[in-house]
């Protein structure tokens, strides 16, 4: 492993342990006392150490212990910082005025959408609100609500053995309380804000969408680009059982078409000027579709390879994927131990740095280069996800490979053929036409892939693990990647005597 990723990940790994230290313990600051007590004897013995030549391996036990300590103490203290917010709380019916602050999401027999409580006390936590689907409301609108508000209830996850603290989720997107149902009166419907003036485009623009692409493709059309949760109970279940959850949801792919359409348009101008461009793009993009886990990690690792290409340095992604989600937690601490979804990104997009280039070792005999590395690829995701997906939601998606694998190539081209039909829908009906009849064609195949995949026998299954088991699982892996690499690098260094000895 390379030397600075491997100080990078100590002291990030480091901070995660504070974070949890933090959170979990009452003797937080006691621990962080004794954790500076031994980062100032590792730093004593660090100076001694250099005054001996053979000091060097005991030197870097030293060193790396000190980052352990440091990154420690820098997660007790932010967890320590975090401003205590307070639920908004009304058991009897109540009245009082908000506003809309996100976009609303249709689902089968209801709209959902959250709300920020006005003239109220400081440090209030939003309220999501549950809706008839008609009226239609607006993210930026202020609205007068009468209504019961109550914290959410824990959800079982499966069965009676494990409950899911939906909560503290909720919490982890600054949501404290839920209403049903209320009586709502619009005050004012205008915009006030750039996010309020974001998030109205993006309504505009699923609504293109939804005039171009046929239903209920439509609603994965909006999903996939914009991360518009509207699809039916049925479809999202199927998606779920299917192991196809995670193409309903913004990814990486979305950035890399919002920065490759932006360094496109602008090819006359200096990079340096395109770079911020695409940069400043990219964030309006994040503000127009809310910051959801995923596509903040994907945003941060796309900065830092924008970044490194203005500077004339190589992009790792390893590294970049650490100090991503190092950026996260230090924004928002809770959300890792709460946030599903960042937990799911994470080890999805772990699993593709650590895992593709030893599977690609055992199945080099797969001769296609582009079957291997979706089927590595694939694999690598999948492998990384099943442990936490089995501890979280104790269920297992037996064909969930074999779904991927054949929907996988067509995500992409689905996703860019949405961005062309919202492009087009300001050019030309007829073209919007043309490209609205290809989407539906693509997004109608992954839907029956979906549909057909559930309908096979045992397609999901409940199997629960505890937390131990899950540990056991993931360190499991380690060694495996230890064992073909220097499997690889055996057989590289008996093909060479082979070759010194002819």
């Amino acid at each position: 492993m390379n030397t600075i990723h491997f100080k990078t990940l100590t002291l990030i790994v480091g901070v995660c342990l504070g974070i949890v230290v933090g959170e979990v313990s009452g003797f937080a600051s006691e621990v962080a006392a004794a954790t500076m007590l031994l980062a100032v004897m590792q730093g004593a013995l660090l100076l001694v150490g250099r005054r001996k030549l053979d000091a060097g391996r005991k030197n870097t036990i030293s060193f790396i212990t000190i980052l352990f300590c440091i990154g420690l103490i820098i997660g007790i203290v932010r967890v320590q910082l975090v401003t205590e917010k307070t639920n908004f709380i009304c058991e009897k019916s109540c009245t009082f005025e908000a506003k809309i602050i996100s976009s609303p999401e249709s689902k089968d027999a209801y709209q959902i959408f959250n709300v920020q409580p006005e003239g109220v006390e400081e440090n209030i936590l939003n309220v999501q609100l549950r809706t008839p689907l008609y009226p239609k409301y607006q993210i930026g609108e202020t609205i007068n609500i009468s209504g019961k508000v109550n914290v959410p209830d824990v959800i079982p996850a499966h069965g009676e053995k494990k409950s899911f603290d939906y909560a503290m989720y909720l919490a982890t997107r600054n949501v404290g309380s839920e209403m049903f149902y209320p009586k709502i009166e619009i005050i004012d419907s205008d915009t006030h804000t750039i996010k309020d003036i974001l998030g109205r485009w993006k309504e505009s623009l699923i609504t293109r969408i939804n005039n171009y692409v046929s239903a209920p493709e439509n609603a994965l059309a909006s999903g996939m680009l914009f991360g518009d949760s509207s699809l039916s109970k049925e479809t999202t279940q199927t998606f779920r059982t299917a192991g196809l959850s995670h193409i309903i949801v913004l990814s990486g792919f979305n950035i890399a078409v919002v920065i490759s359409f932006v360094l496109f348009v602008f090819t006359f101008l200096p990079l340096v000027l395109r770079i911020i461009l695409a940069s400043g793009s990219v964030i309006l993009f994040v503000m127009m579709v809310g910051g959801e886990a995923s596509v903040i990690r994907a945003t941060l690792m796309a900065f830092i390879t924008l970044l490194a290409t203005l500077l004339g340095r190589q992009y790792v992604a390893k590294q970049a994927l650490i100090i991503s989600l190092f950026l996260i937690v230090m924004y928002e601490p809770y959300a890792l131990l709460h946030d599903v979804s960042l937990h799911l990104s994470f080890l999805a997009t772990a699993g593709i740095v650590y895992l593709v280039e030893p599977f690609n070792k055992i199945f080099i005999n797969i001769s296609t280069h582009s079957l291997r590395e979706l089927f590595v690829t694939t694999l690598s995701a999948y492998v990384a996800t099943l442990p936490y997906i089995m501890y979280t939601f104790g269920t297992v998606s037996v064909y969930a490979l074999i779904a991927n694998i054949l929907v996988l190539p067509f995500v992409p081209l689905a996703m860019l053929l949405s961005f062309i039909v919202v492009v087009m829908s300001y050019i030309s009906n007829f073209l919007s036409s043309i490209f609205g009849i290809l989407d539906t064609v693509i997004i109608t195949f992954i839907l029956r892939v979906a549909g057909v995949i559930e309908q096979l026998p045992m397609s999901s299954f409940t199997l629960s693990i505890s937390f131990l088991g899950m540990c056991i699982m993931y360190i499991s892996i380690v060694p495996f990647i230890s064992y073909i690499n220097n499997r690889k690098i055996e057989n590289v260094t008996q093909e060479n005597g082979m070759l010194t000895d002819v």
